[in-house]
């Protein structure tokens, strides 16, 4: 039977133009609705934070700040 934890949350802690070290939640792989509320609570902060499928990298969720960043990078 397959599971339906399979979302990570990553996030970068702190000020996004001064940090770059991802870290990945010590949960591990959840569910969806888990990993986005988390993932909510993270981009409350203003951080960096994007929720991916643990198999396919694929990403459900990012926060405005992860949005900036990604876009001052392609710019760049």
């Amino acid at each position: 039977m397959a599971t339906h934890k399979v979302w990570i949350i990553k996030y970068v802690a702190g000020n996004p133009s001064v940090f770059t070290r991802v870290t990945t939640d010590a949960a591990g792989a959840i569910k969806r609705g888990d990993a986005l509320a988390g993932a909510e609570k993270v981009a409350a902060n203003s951080w960096r934070v994007w929720v991916e499928h643990a198999v396919t990298g694929e990403r459900i969720f990012e926060s405005d700040a992860e949005k900036a960043y990604k876009q001052a990078a392609v710019s760049a």
